[in-house]
């Protein structure tokens, strides 16, 4: 598992991301997420069938609630001085609901990738998109060659 992982984030390295398009750079890391948690939650090619569609979806909501709640919050930090209570209170509202919207998603999903690679693996998701991000910035801010996973 190490040599895999040592793998994956030595390609970050010969990648050249600093080099690249934003876009590009996010294919790349898009990638080597996909490797990385179908390596982690060792996944077959029948789960990773339905696996994928369905993590995207996911994203994609949990992207829409974040860009919400950032653009509420960027409103309050902006205007606060000239926001009413009331104004105050509905943003805050908002932004406090999007958060639940979010367990909410996280429990609906849970579920879902559950009834396709088991509760373990879905569990076990849970954790991996923040160790994903985790090792990657450790690889990308460390000089030199790339070492094996922190754990």
């Amino acid at each position: 598992m190490r040599a895999t992982l040592l793998l994956i984030f030595t390609l970050i390295s010969t990648l050249g991301l600093s080099q690249e398009t934003p876009k590009d750079k996010r294919e790349k890391i898009e990638q080597l997420k996909i490797a990385f948690f179908t390596k982690e939650l060792d996944l077959t090619t029948e789960q990773s069938e339905k696996f994928w569609p369905l993590y995207h979806e996911m994203e994609t909501k949990f992207r829409d609630i974040k860009r919400e709640r950032k653009k509420l919050n960027d409103e309050l930090r902006t205007n606060f001085d000239s926001l009413s209570d009331q104004e105050v209170k509905t943003k805050v509202n908002t932004i406090l609901d999007g958060e639940l919207r979010e367990v909410e998603l996280k429990k609906e999903y849970n579920k879902k990738f559950a009834d396709i690679i088991g509760y373990k693996k879905a569990a076990k998701l849970l954790s991996l998109e923040q160790r994903f991000k985790r090792e990657l910035l450790n690889r990308v801010n460390q000089p030199g060659p790339p070492k094996g996973p922190q754990r």
